[in-house]
């Protein structure tokens, strides 16, 4: 296992039944997306076809972190008109992070937003200075804007929204209030995005970064954000980086008690202390068991908790030494019905990367084949550098039309503006409508507001007292 990729814990408190379903339902309302499915946008595996993909198409591309993923939700209590600060993870479960504000615009820090939605990912980031650990929230998208969706929208508009909007207030209050924001929960970045014939600098700047990046994520530049699996959003790794979530059974082998008669039924018994087959499960769909309480799974088994593969299917098993046996061992930690990242070797063996408590599920079968169709049709870090000058060149000819676009429709309108027309009768001037698709002012930075710190929203003291843990 890689001691440095651990995933962090999601911070803060798992919210109550209750005001799980009220977050769920302003959610669904404000994005237009299923009650009970995690609104965020998923990847594809990058195949080689994609790089003609990248050619002919405007995309942006920026370093893969490797953390946990998850939806920061800031929503204003309608009752007690308290800010509240919620992560929203995988498995569409809601966290409540106290102790934080998010100021809608650095003119008024007393501002907050209210039904703002970002997409990012928690990582753990060394800092350079103490080489302590540190949680960051690294945004790079948004899904919503003050209890609109932005989901329609392009990604340069999105961007716009999360960057200007959300961070860049959040940032000046940082450098405003130091020794306030200093208390808060943890810190928020904005991940840089640049064309993919750049692909070069990323790679090398790589090594610079302060947490652990495992590929590359490629966004497409005129696709709305699309809840689930989006097909235009394409994940990069290299094949041996490529892993696939399983979920892990331990078969321990039969000790024989030479020494007891045959028909006693203590004679025979798993050997716990020998080193067990550990057997991978593809999951392929949810069944009867998944909604099956541990009361009810205790009955069932006699007074002992086990794990259920039912909606499982065997795919392989892990190749391990004693060496690493030993190491997992020693750790004092329980193992089966664990979901576990793991990858295959340059020698065919899959190894254990790290362990996944933050997922019901492993992989879906369809996933897994996906996953292994990248990893025979891998596109490797030599050939996408390669790639980056017809890119490039692709690239500067669509602008080039762009421009020439832009300048005959102006000329268009020009002509038709100072064309002879028949007087007619006028309706009264009427106020220009906003057009909603279009950028937000960045508000200026005229003066210091005053700034009281917000007391952590109490949401009615309906949150759960202590964090739920997928184990």
């Amino acid at each position: 296992m890689d001691q440095d990729r651990g995933v962090p814990e999601m911070p803060g408190n798992l919210v109550s039944e209750e005001v799980s379903s009220y977050l769920k339902s302003r959610v669904s309302q404000i994005l237009r997306t299923r009650y009970n499915s995690f609104p965020g946008s998923q990847p594809v595996s990058f195949t080689r076809e994609h790089l003609t993909t990248l050619k002919n198409r405007d995309y942006l591309v920026c370093e893969k972190s490797d953390g946990l993923r998850c939806l920061l939700l800031v929503l204003i209590n309608d009752d007690t008109g308290e800010e509240g600060t919620f992560l929203i993870d995988r498995e569409n479960q809601y966290y409540m992070v106290p102790g934080f504000h998010f100021p809608r615009t650095n003119k008024n820090f007393d501002s907050s937003h209210n039904g703002t939605i970002v997409d990012g990912e928690l990582v753990w980031s060394k800092n350079p200075t103490t080489g302590v650990k540190e949680l960051r929230y690294l945004v790079f998208d948004c899904l919503a804007m003050d209890m609109n969706s932005v989901m329609h929208k392009n990604l340069w508009k999105r961007l716009y929204h999360a960057q200007h909007e959300f961070h860049k207030p959040y940032m000046e209050l940082r450098r405003a209030f130091p020794d306030a924001c200093a208390q808060f929960p943890f810190k928020l970045d904005f991940k840089n995005m640049t064309q993919p014939y750049k692909i070069r600098k990323i790679f090398q700047e790589m090594k610079n970064l302060t947490y652990v990046s495992d590929g590359l994520i490629l966004t497409c530049c005129d696709t709305p954000y699309i809840p689930g699996t989006d097909s235009h959003l394409l994940k990069w790794k290299p094949a041996e980086e490529n892993t696939i979530d399983f979920k892990i059974k331990l078969e321990f082998p039969i000790y024989v008690d030479e020494d007891l008669p045959k028909h006693d039924p203590n004679r025979e018994y798993p050997d716990y202390d020998a080193k067990p087959v550990i057997k991978l499960f593809a999951w392929k769909g949810k069944d009867e068991a998944d909604n099956e309480s541990v009361e009810d799974n205790i009955k069932r088994n006699d007074g002992e908790y086990i794990n259920s593969f039912r909606g499982y299917e065997e795919w392989n098993q892990v190749t391990l030494t004693d060496d690493e046996w030993n190491q997992l061992k020693a750790t004092g930690e329980s193992f089966n019905g664990r979901i576990a990242e793991v990858r295959r070797n340059e020698s065919g063996e899959w190894k254990i990367l790290r362990f996944r408590d933050d997922k019901a599920h492993g992989n879906y079968i369809d996933v897994v084949m996906k996953v292994l169709k990248s990893i025979e049709d891998s596109v490797s870090r030599e050939e996408l550098v390669a790639a980056e000058t017809e890119i490039r060149d692709r690239w500067l000819q669509r602008e080039k039309l762009k421009q020439q676009y832009a300048q005959h429709a102006q000329q268009t309108q020009h002509t038709q503006q100072h064309a002879p027309q028949k007087r007619k009768l006028e309706p009264a001037p009427q106020k220009p409508q906003q057009d909603d698709d279009e950028y937000y002012e960045s508000d200026g930075f005229e003066e210091l507001p005053s700034y009281t710190k917000t007391n952590s929203p109490k949401y009615g003291d309906l949150e759960a007292p202590e964090k739920k843990r997928h184990v």
